[in-house]
């Protein structure tokens, strides 16, 4: 008996062929890591602006003693919030004779970190007397963790690294700006 070939039969053939074919493809084509990682590179080299120092003032640090000036600072200001958070993350460096001065609205207690920091800094405290109360030397770069100032302060100054050490910079010293 022969079998009458209808429109039926070759499509349900066509659809079989192409269920077959892509189960094919799913099983032995794999996607190319390669192309994966350039695709992931592209997105990590997208080049955003680095920020860059903007004199605001000068800050100079007074010996407690004395009133003798220690050393002097060109500043960049961060008194909004916004530039508050991001502080001096994404930068590569800072020269030696700058900083950033974080103003905040009350008196209290503050924590810092190094998130997206890439370099070391001095994290100086000051309260509302413009006395330094805390320095948090030598911090590590991209770190999470909290820098306490571990008595209310109103005022916050970043240097470089070491630059207090250098320049004889204490607890109970003074800022002026």
């Amino acid at each position: 008996m022969k079998k009458k070939i209808t429109l039926f039969n070759i499509a349900l053939t066509l659809i079989i062929i192409t269920i077959l074919g892509l189960a094919a493809l799913l099983l032995f084509v794999k996607p190319s890591k390669k192309g994966v990682h350039r695709i992931e590179m592209q997105e990590d080299n997208i080049a955003e602006p680095k920020p860059v120092f903007q004199k605001d003032g000068e800050l100079v640090f007074l010996d407690a003693k004395t009133e003798r000036k220690l050393a002097k600072i060109n500043i960049e200001i961060a008194g909004e919030e916004a530039k508050r958070i991001q502080g001096l993350m994404y930068r590569d460096s800072m020269p030696e004779k700058d900083g950033m001065l974080f103003l905040f609205a009350n008196e209290e207690p503050l924590n810092f970190w190094m998130k997206n920091t890439r370099f070391s800094l001095d994290i100086i405290y000051v309260n509302s007397n413009r006395v330094i109360v805390s320095i948090a030397k030598n911090t590590k770069p991209y770190s999470l963790d909290q820098i306490p100032s571990n008595k209310p302060a109103l005022y916050v100054v970043e240097v470089n690294a070491g630059y207090a050490e250098r320049h004889g910079i204490k607890e109970g010293d003074r800022v002026q700006f």
